[in-house]
C-alpha cells in the first residue's frame, strides 16, 4: 500500500508540474502577443508625416523643407488646440465640483 500512495503523490506532482508549465507557457504567449502589439503601435506613424510626404510633389531641397515645417506647424496649432480643449473640460469639471454638488447638497434651488 504504501508504494500505491507514492505513485499517486508522484502523478499528482507531475500533474502539478504540468500545470504550471502550461501556466507559464500561457502566460509567455500572452506577454509576447501584448508585447508585439505594443510595438507595432508605437512604430505606427500616428501623425501622418509619412502619408504627407508621399503625397507631396517633387520639390527642391528648400521647398522641401517649407513643406515639412509648415506640417509640423500645423501639427503643433493642432496639439495646442487639443490642449485648451483639455484644459477647458478640467476647468468645467473643476467648477461643477466646487460649486454644483454643494448647491445641490445644500437643496437650496
Amino acid at each position: 500500500m504504501a508504494r500505491q500512495d507514492g505513485k499517486r503523490s508522484s502523478q499528482g506532482m507531475r500533474n502539478l508540474r504540468s500545470a504550471g508549465w502550461d501556466a507559464a507557457k500561457f502566460t509567455g504567449r500572452t506577454t509576447e502577443k501584448a508585447a508585439v502589439g505594443l510595438a507595432r503601435w508605437a512604430t505606427t506613424d500616428h501623425s501622418g508625416m509619412g502619408k504627407a510626404f508621399e503625397n507631396m510633389p517633387s520639390m527642391g531641397f528648400i521647398e522641401t523643407i517649407q513643406y515639412a515645417l509648415m506640417v509640423i506647424v500645423f501639427a503643433m496649432v493642432g496639439i495646442l488646440a487639443h490642449v485648451a480643449g483639455v484644459m477647458l473640460t478640467i476647468g468645467w469639471c473643476y467648477l461643477l465640483v466646487i460649486y454644483g454638488i454643494p448647491f445641490l447638497l445644500t437643496g437650496e434651488f
